[in-house]
């Protein structure tokens, strides 16, 4: 009962996560990092499914990493390889709401939030988002790099390249977000280390 209530926490937080890219971050192009940026860039570049490109970026890492990695970080990051494609790929369906309604800022703060929550959840069940965050792993590896350090130059590297792409203002906005999540990640991990030093 234990093992259902943490895969199905994990399906309702990559749910939720695709809700989020197809309702908010694609609409508005905010590049936030990760595979979800290099969707958002190459869906405007080359106008090619944003589910399908997760779905390649993630196959391609989940093999490298099942080559270069210890195998338990390959196993928890299979099922986020297909399922939050998936998801995207079903949420699409959903109409698009009318975002100049809601005010740009009070969505960019959501979805902050909503990365956060989401990706700190995934992490605290012991699960991995998979894709580019495959990276860091890699670099930490075999040049001894802190993984926060090549998470935040990776990252920072796709944010800027979707201010190239999308302008000043949407770069901006995307590091209120990336602010927003890392915070929460941060504290939402905390609790499981406050959780295991009481145990």
């Amino acid at each position: 009962m234990k093992r259902l209530k943490k895969y199905l926490l994990l399906f309702l937080a990559l749910f939720i996560a695709a809700l989020n890219f197809n309702l908010i971050l694609k609409p508005l192009k905010l590049v936030v990092g990760g595979t979800q940026g290099v969707a958002v860039i190459f869906n405007h570049l080359l106008k090619i499914s944003p589910s399908l490109i997760i779905l390649i970026v993630n196959i391609v890492m989940l093999i490298i990493s099942y080559f270069t990695l210890p195998k338990d970080t390959t196993y928890g990051t299979v099922l986020a390889t297909f399922i939050y494609p998936l998801f995207v790929k079903l949420t699409s369906f959903i109409p698009n709401i009318n975002i100049e309604g809601f005010g740009i800022f009070l969505l960019v703060i959501l979805a902050g939030v909503v990365c956060g929550a989401t990706g700190g959840i995934i992490y605290y069940l012991g699960f991995s988002n998979g894709g580019v965050s495959v990276f860091p792993l890699l670099i930490g590896k075999y040049f001894k790099i802190n993984i926060s350090i090549s998470t935040f130059i990776i990252n920072g590297l796709l944010v800027l390249l979707g201010g190239f792409s999308f302008g000043l203002k949407k770069f901006l906005y995307s590091i209120i977000i990336i602010f927003l999540q890392s915070f929460l990640i941060r504290k939402i991990l905390g609790f499981k280390k406050r959780g295991k030093n009481n145990s």
